[in-house]
């Protein structure tokens, strides 16, 4: 799986991880307790609620919520040293 750390769209990513898998929507939607039509939406959403984003990394086995932890590695200002 591959992306760019600076825009990050996880409906796209999950959407990525989905075909990578080759997993049927049908078991998707069943286990997301939603319509095609919404899973089509969240997909294409560039943000996904929490409670969405646990559902795909247990279903799809990968740990979404670290990608927004590798930004934060990656973007965040370095921390103030405190001197003695």
């Amino acid at each position: 799986m591959s992306f760019n750390f600076k825009n990050i769209h996880i409906g796209s990513l999950i959407s990525q991880r989905i075909e990578e898998l080759k997993i049927d929507n049908e078991r998707i939607c069943k286990f997301l307790k939603c319509s095609d039509g919404e899973l089509e939406n969240i997909l294409s959403e560039k943000y996904v609620g929490t409670e969405f984003l646990m559902k795909f990394s247990i279903l799809l086995q990968y740990d979404f919520f670290r990608i927004y932890s590798q930004y934060l590695i990656l973007y965040s200002p370095p921390s103030k040293m405190i001197r003695k």
